[in-house]
């Protein structure tokens, strides 16, 4: 009996290149077939672009870091979004990423004297993702990938329903595994109160 495992990023290759009708390949290492490469790199920029909104999966909060010699915060390589937690101790504070360190927006300033307490929003790379966004990266990235090589975003692959679907599941699985009410751990209601300026809701 054959066992079904997880997506690996050699197989959401091979979906793409299958996509466009190519056979698959046995390994991504050395290779230097150009269809090869360019499904590569869309799957990767599909995997930083589907991160980059922010699931429970890839958030951190309530995140405590502290200042280096100099004074500045600097956050994780893989972040792509911080900012003050509610649910921490330094709920008052207006500040933004800036490259990987905070700037504090109200005294224009990179430097700090005490620890911040942050949301990030991290990209992880593809073993730590759930297996429904793995999904939904490989199908949206296999349409990136048959509308940029053939101009064509449903020949021979996947369609705007498969995509949308996909998203469904993801989304649906993401809020499972997050213990939300309707305001706290909630993405939705946490970007309702970021456009009202500083956040200085002690939620």
């Amino acid at each position: 009996m054959v066992q079904l495992l997880k997506t690996t990023q050699l197989e959401a290759v091979n979906i793409l290149l299958g996509a466009i009708g190519e056979a698959p390949v046995s390994s991504l290492e050395n290779t230097q077939l150009e269809d090869v490469a360019v499904a590569q790199n869309i799957l990767n920029e599909t995997i930083v672009d589907v991160q980059s909104t922010g699931y429970n999966f890839n958030t951190e909060y309530n995140f405590k870091i502290n200042p280096d010699i100099d004074g500045n915060i600097n956050v994780p390589n893989n972040t792509v979004f911080a900012d003050v937690s509610n649910r921490g101790t330094t709920p008052h504070l207006d500040v933004v990423l800036r490259g990987e360190r905070l700037y504090d927006r109200e005294n224009r300033t990179f430097t700090f004297t005490d620890p911040v307490d942050l949301d990030l929003i991290l990209i992880l790379p593809w073993p730590d993702l759930p297996q429904p966004c793995r999904r939904y990266i490989t199908v949206k990235a296999a349409r990136r990938f048959q509308n940029r090589v053939f101009g064509s975003d449903t020949l021979n692959g996947f369609t705007n329903t498969d995509e949308n679907e996909a998203l469904v599941q993801m989304e649906q699985a993401d809020a499972r595994s997050e213990d939300a009410n309707i305001l706290t751990r909630n993405w939705g209601v946490f970007r309702i109160l970021s456009r009202n300026g500083p956040r200085r809701y002690n939620l």
